[in-house]
């Protein structure tokens, strides 16, 4: 069995910052192949592809402000929770990953760092729940056949109800209407609407009509995007009201659609 000792200097002394001891080596195994297999679903070329390095970017510091990291100690419990299998909260997860998310979308976009940052959430949920310490809430019964189901099943059980996957899809049609409006005038002022990416329920359905008529608007409400409004509204209606989702979760299935448009893309322009 093998201990892990987290240390820090502080001047001429060292302070003990996390134990953890007793693992064995096939639950090291198992970290590797859950690894492994993050990798593989986002093609990860890179030499090291997913690391704890990735989620570490979500667990170091509350605000680029700051001089010092003041998240060590919620990095330090994730890293517990991996080596031990113990679970972690999503909507606590969330918080810190839509923190991080929103603050790329602030910046300007010559330097913003938006979609490395959605990427990064989502390997690292893909990740946790590989390892079976997080969960997701899934809807009873068969969910209805779509020709996106090979995205849904491939981001493991996190698109697991219809509310999810409207968002999800909602965020897809979104980011080809602020492609279209970069490749017309250099700007992207759509984006606006997306209140920061602080969207309630009542915010998502109300911005599919907004998104459908601005791409009217631009003559781009082609054949591709028409079907994708279609398994939209399907699932929004499926959904019905009071999705009990907190306001990081609706926003972060709506950024990770933002995130993966191009592989939507390929589906309805097949």
């Amino acid at each position: 069995m093998f201990n892990f000792l987290f240390l820090q200097k502080q001047q001429s002394a060292e302070r003990i910052l996390l134990l953890i001891e007793d693992v064995l080596p096939s639950r090291i195994r198992k970290i590797f192949d859950a690894k492994d297999y993050v990798d593989t679903i986002f093609q990860n070329s890179q030499k090291k592809g997913f690391t704890f390095g990735t989620i570490r970017t979500f667990f170091s510091k509350s605000s680029e402000d700051k001089r010092q990291n003041d998240l060590d100690k919620y990095f330090l419990e994730i890293i517990n929770s991996v080596f031990k299998g113990k679970k972690i909260d999503f909507s606590f997860l969330v918080k810190f990953l839509m923190a991080s998310i929103r603050r790329e979308l602030s910046k300007d976009p010559q330097e913003s760092k938006f979609n490395f940052r959605v990427k990064d959430a989502l390997m690292s949920i893909l990740f946790f729940e590989r390892l079976n310490i997080i969960s997701f809430e899934e809807e009873e019964g068969a969910m209805s056949e779509s020709i996106f189901d090979k995205i849904f099943t491939k981001y493991g059980k996190s698109l697991s109800t219809s509310a999810k996957r409207g968002i999800f899809l909602l965020g897809v049609l979104t980011q080809l209407l602020l492609n279209k409006q970069w490749s017309e005038r250099n700007a992207k002022p759509f984006i606006k609407k997306l209140k920061g990416l602080k969207m309630d329920e009542k915010d998502i359905k109300a911005l599919l009509p907004e998104v459908q008529n601005k791409l009217e608007e631009y003559e781009a409400f082609d054949k591709g995007k028409q079907i994708l409004a279609q398994e939209i509204s399907k699932y929004l209606l499926e959904a019905g009201d009071n999705w009990n989702m907190s306001v990081d979760e609706i926003n972060f299935y709506f950024a990770c659609g933002m995130n993966l448009a191009d592989e939507v893309v390929k589906i309805i322009y097949k």
